[in-house]
């Protein structure tokens, strides 16, 4: 499958996720259709990287946290649990709870939380 996506039309999709203008099923949805499979958020920095089959878009950084050398799975499983908290919210909640990064792999709708020490929570997305 061929990515059908311009740099224009992906950042105008990232507009209208972080307006609200669109849900997030919605922009999952969005995202697949155009072939994007899965994005990995850096949490101290906020900065995405979305992948495709034929191209990689990455967005600018948002903040700058700290990641906690202490892994925290009950925090982690907490933020997760309420995942209706803005997206700088919930970052920070993430960050205090040692998770480096993670992964979105759209078509299987699953989440990796990657923590400190390369601890791993998956989620099945709810969407």
């Amino acid at each position: 499958m061929k990515d059908k996506i311009t740099e224009s039309e992906f950042q105008e999709l990232i507009r209208r996720r972080s307006n609200g203008d669109i849900s997030f099923p919605q922009f999952l949805e969005e995202l697949s259709q155009r072939g994007i499979n899965e994005y990995e958020i850096e949490v101290a920095t906020g900065q995405a990287t979305y992948k495709g089959v034929h191209s990689e878009f990455k967005t600018d950084s948002q903040v700058s946290l700290v990641i906690s050398d202490k892994f925290n799975e009950n925090k982690v499983l907490k933020a997760i649990a309420n995942i209706s908290l803005p997206f700088i919210e919930f970052l920070k909640e993430i960050a205090e709870a040692g998770i480096v990064t993670y992964r979105v792999y759209i078509p299987e709708k699953n989440v990796k939380y990657i923590g400190i020490r390369k601890e791993i929570i998956e989620e099945q997305l709810k969407v």
